[in-house]
């Protein structure tokens, strides 16, 4: 039986992702294909390459809990602090405050390898183009420069020239690409990280958190909209509350939350698989 799998966008939620890839090697299974969009392309596609989800939480402590780095010292400082590490902040006529390149050099370093070619399981990766405004599915040529182009949050991070295209993220147009892979594979699973609903509060948020806020609101707008045309054979939503996007030091919370989904599809793949 071929499966696909599909890992939404949702900034630092998009850690459970993780949990999920964990049910999968505890299972001794492997996706025939992946699809992914924005944080789900990064995690995707490091897996595609062959980096198991033990070695991917490895990755995620290296980054943000390292004692003797500087991402540590910065944290003690700010929350968003922890990720200075990794921005290269970009002149204004680039399209955005942040280049990306260092992360995405650092993902290189990792995973060694730079075409889809060489990936071990095939991946398609969501992108937005800025100019023809409609979505571009990169499923070959240069993975890294894929991948950063389906993260690269408009006016946070510099936009990706690729060709004739100019790409900024994949979660503009399509934030839970199943669709993308839902005709090749006989059963399609879709892990949906988007925020869930929040409580009221009195005060108004801080206004970099309202910005990445409604720009969830409107992908869980598209998600809504496209299931009422079609849907995965399981869809999964985590649910991961109280994390802001750019929360990625809060990665044990995230795990957290994000083990009972683990375990839901741990059951319904034992099912699948089984039946």
């Amino acid at each position: 039986m071929k499966i696909g799998l599909t890992l939404g966008s949702g900034g630092a939620r998009g850690l459970a992702h993780i949990l999920i890839l964990e049910a999968f090697d505890e299972l001794g299974v492997k996706p025939s294909v992946i699809s992914g969009c924005s944080i789900g392309a990064i995690i995707g596609g490091m897996y595609a390459a062959g980096i198991s989800a033990k070695e991917l939480k490895e990755l995620v402590d290296e980054i943000v809990f390292q004692k003797n780095s500087k991402f540590w010292e910065i944290h003690k400082k700010s929350d968003w602090g922890k990720m200075l590490d990794f921005l290269d902040p970009s002149i204004l006529k680039s399209g955005g405050i942040i280049k990306g390149e260092k992360f995405i050099n650092f993902i290189g370093e990792q995973i060694k390898i730079k075409t889809f070619r060489e990936l071990k399981i095939p991946l398609k990766v969501v992108a937005t183009d800025y100019w023809a405004k409609k979505q571009v599915v990169l499923k070959k040529g240069n993975l890294l420069e894929s991948i950063r182009a389906s993260y690269s949050i408009p006016g946070l991070f510099a936009p990706v020239k690729l060709k004739k295209h100019l790409l900024i993220d994949g979660g503009m147009v399509n934030p839970l690409p199943f669709d993308l892979i839902k005709n090749e594979v006989d059963f399609t699973i879709a892990i949906d990280v988007t925020t869930p609903k929040a409580k009221f509060e009195e005060e108004i948020p801080p206004a970099y958190e309202l910005l990445f806020s409604a720009y969830q609101i409107m992908q869980i707008s598209l998600i809504n909209e496209k299931l009422k045309l079609s849907r995965p054979n399981i869809l999964l939503k985590t649910n991961i509350k109280n994390i802001r996007v750019g929360d990625f030091m809060k990665a044990p919370l995230i795990y957290e939350q994000a083990k009972p989904c683990k375990e839901r599809l741990k059951r319904k793949l034992d099912k699948l698989l089984n039946n």
